[in-house]
């Protein structure tokens, strides 16, 4: 019995940790939640417990509340300290993370029933690939959005229904990020700067646009979930190859998209930033070394637990 309380203890904190990394995905560029997920073995049962949410009430919730409670941690801590971070050592910071995402990708190769490629898996993983960088190209071309107005009424709500569930997307898909896509459709720095209370007295018609987003985000969970859990079934490698491409182009975006550029225009005019500079390159090392180690942790740990 007491064996039996200390693993459901452990899955509980284990739950939390995780959802407190998907918290602070939502909001540094570049970071999958889904990646972490997987690395973490939880994403099959995630899928399965948002997928079936009305159908097992009770246990999807259960299994799914450390997961919220954690999540709302991580982006509380996001907006106070790795925003704060991102003004003062910009490059550094992603630099960081994108060692964090690179050192992580073998658990997507882990999750793979066979390492045998075939042209199929390949395009598969070339398209996962383009769709990252596809999106930072156009966030790029059409930089200017990152000023868009928060305005509402009939079409901009409905605009905001559809973004939503775009970002709902990026939850469940592996290599998306929920940041660097509304970077792309020029919401990001709107949103964020949104809150404050100040904002809220002088435009109160934001939160019309919070619940669009809400109701347009939730719908998307349920709905891509339950699609992805079917085509995980049926084609798991060639969704993980997609992954595996997405995960990839997503760490190549972290270094090529509008704040970095305006980072490197910056060192251009100005001199580079040594301190960012080298800081960058040391924290880079130190992610790869932690996210890997602990791809090698749960890879022990899972095979004692199947033996």
């Amino acid at each position: 019995m007491n064996n039996d309380t200390n693993i459901e203890k452990n899955s509980i904190i284990k739950r939390g940790i995780l959802g407190c990394l998907i918290g602070l995905a939502v909001i540094v560029p570049g970071i999958s939640g889904s990646t972490i997920a997987i690395l973490f073995k939880l994403y099959d049962q995630i899928l399965d417990a948002v997928a079936n949410i009305f159908k097992k009430f009770k246990k999807s919730i259960m299994f799914l509340l450390p997961l919220l409670v954690g999540a709302i941690i991580g982006i509380v801590i996001g907006f106070f300290s790795v925003q704060k971070l991102l003004e003062l050592i910009p490059f550094a910071i992603v630099v960081f993370f994108a060692g964090l995402m690179l050192g992580a990708l073998p658990s997507l190769k882990d999750e793979l029933d066979s390492s045998k490629t075939t042209p199929k898996t390949k395009y598969f993983a070339i398209i996962g690939f383009l769709i990252p960088i596809t999106i930072a190209t156009l966030s790029i071309v059409f930089k200017t959005s990152t000023q868009q107005n928060l305005t509402i009424n009939l079409w901009t709500f409905i605009f905001y229904l559809i973004l939503g569930f775009i970002v709902a997307l990026t939850q469940f898909v592996p290599g998306a990020s929920a940041t660097a896509t509304l970077m792309a459709f020029g919401y990001f720095i709107p949103l964020m700067n949104s809150f404050h209370m100040s904002y809220w007295k002088e435009n109160p018609s934001i939160f019309l646009v919070y619940l669009a987003l809400g109701i347009g985000f939730l719908l998307g969970c349920f709905i891509i979930s339950k699609g992805l859990n079917s085509l995980l079934q049926k084609y798991k490698n060639l969704m993980y190859y997609l992954f595996i491409g997405l995960s990839f182009g997503s760490i190549v975006t972290m270094f090529f998209n509008v704040d970095m550029l305006e980072i490197y225009q910056n060192w251009a005019n100005n001199g580079i930033n040594l301190l960012d500079l080298l800081l960058g390159i040391g924290l880079f090392i130190i992610g790869l070394i932690i996210s890997y180690n602990l791809v090698l942790y749960m890879r022990r740990k899972n095979k004692k637990e199947s033996v």
